[in-house]
């Protein structure tokens, strides 16, 4: 869905620009959200129809399906190479 979410840490940061750039925001999010992870819109509905019909307008995959099963399609390499790859015998 749409929204956001929010680990301790991440939080914290979230709040201190809410204060620099929306002054009393943070208030508003504490009373409506308390220490939750999850924050969803209240418009979600809207949002998310708004996203579906930008995605499909312009062929952007969307689902999590779609994404991971396009990633599928290339070759898989390593990411690093393995520290004993280059010992010598």
């Amino acid at each position: 869905g749409m929204g956001l979410t929010l680990r301790d840490g991440n939080r914290e940061y979230f709040y201190r620009q809410l204060d620099r750039l929306f002054p009393g925001m943070k208030e508003r999010y504490i009373r409506t959200y308390g220490n939750s992870y999850q924050l969803p819109s209240p418009r979600e509905k809207e949002l998310t129809e708004q996203f579906t019909a930008f995605c499909r307008e312009h062929s952007i995959l969307q689902t999590p399906e779609e994404v991971f099963g396009y990633l599928n399609t290339f070759p898989e390499k390593k990411a690093q190479p393995e520290l004993f790859d280059y010992a010598e015998n």
